[in-house]
């Protein structure tokens, strides 16, 4: 006889929206200070371009009864992205969910909400290695195939880079090259919170520099897992993922910074699930019991498509 165990009734968009409410797993650095203030849904399994590149800063005044200022974009509005989905699967043991069951449904639901836990760290490290790729102005991951790996590849646009012809030597030399690249975020309409990330090498050069720095013109403190430069706060970022070479990728370069105002409008959106059993609804994680009668395995899946604001960014390689 088949396994005869329906967890639907823990499986509910509402439950696994309150599990993932209360649950311990939280995203990661670069998903949660630059992608975290605007996460919502989008009831399709396509994105437009055309809202990908937003006109920002000031605009002309417009002569009264006169046409509004286009603040769309120049992008063809009928061009689409296709998001690629997320679609993990995991076998529960079906001897401890029978003696669980036995035990109550808050058991069961239990077992359930310790898998829903793993599919989402797992969603979220997916997600913050695509925010990783994002601020370089390019994702290009990995994507499994029919015929094995291949490359999801989506081009939002090109990061200025001001990386001196000779590397910073003292924190006065830093400090002129922090000064430049703010400008070129201001010039972009961008600026308001300014947030530096550095790879491990730039992070122990500037290190250096600071605590040598014996002036009294530069503020210069070490606090909040990172370092005050003047008005500038410089945070180290070593985390990084596995391309599909199995590769470890640094999020960023050890030897780069990047100036980030974490202000401008970067945003995650969740697309619809290709599956009748979502609705074809968007959801951040939808999971699924598949009912083979054999066993008792459940299938996740979610959508994310992160939108970086290239022009928010500039890089320098310092060291």
């Amino acid at each position: 006889m088949g396994m005869q165990i329906d967890l639907s009734k823990f499986l509910t968009p509402q439950k696994i929206k309150d599990y993932i409410k209360s649950s311990p797993v939280q995203p990661r650095t670069i998903t949660s200070e630059l992608y975290s203030r605007d996460v919502d849904t989008y009831d399709s399994p396509v994105y437009p371009y055309a809202e990908i590149q937003e006109v920002t800063g000031n605009v002309p005044l417009v002569l009264r009864g006169g046409e509004a200022v286009n603040v769309a974009g120049d992008v063809a509005k009928y061009n689409f992205i296709e998001v690629q989905p997320i679609d993990i699967k995991e076998t529960l043991n079906p001897v401890d969910i029978l003696n669980m069951k036995a035990l109550g449904d808050a058991s069961v639901e239990k077992i359930v909400k310790q898998k829903i836990n793993k599919f989402r760290r797992i969603v979220l490290d997916t997600i913050e290695a695509l925010a990783a790729q994002s601020i370089s102005g390019k994702i290009s991951y990995q994507i499994k195939t029919q015929t094995g790996l291949d490359t999801f590849d989506v081009v939002f646009g090109t990061v200025k880079d001001l990386s001196p012809a000779t590397a910073p030597a003292s924190l006065k030399d830093l400090y002129k090259l922090l000064v430049d690249m703010e400008s070129a975020v201001q010039e972009k309409g961008y600026g308001q919170k300014i947030k530096i990330y550095a790879g491990k090498t730039a992070f122990a050069q500037i290190l250096d520099m600071a605590m040598s720095y014996t002036g009294k013109t530069i503020y210069v403190e070490q606090k909040d897992g990172g370092l005050y430069i003047g008005n500038y706060f410089v945070k180290p970022v070593t985390s990084g993922y596995k391309d599909k070479s199995g590769n470890f990728v640094k999020a960023i370069p050890d030897t780069k910074i990047k100036m980030i105002d974490t202000a401008a409008p970067f945003r995650l959106r969740y697309l619809a699930i290709d599956d009748f059993r979502a609705n074809l609804k968007a959801m951040p994680l939808f999971v699924a019991q598949e009912n083979d009668g054999k066993s008792i395995e459940l299938e996740a899946q979610s959508k994310p498509f992160l939108i970086p604001v290239t022009d928010a960014i500039v890089d320098a390689t310092i060291a």
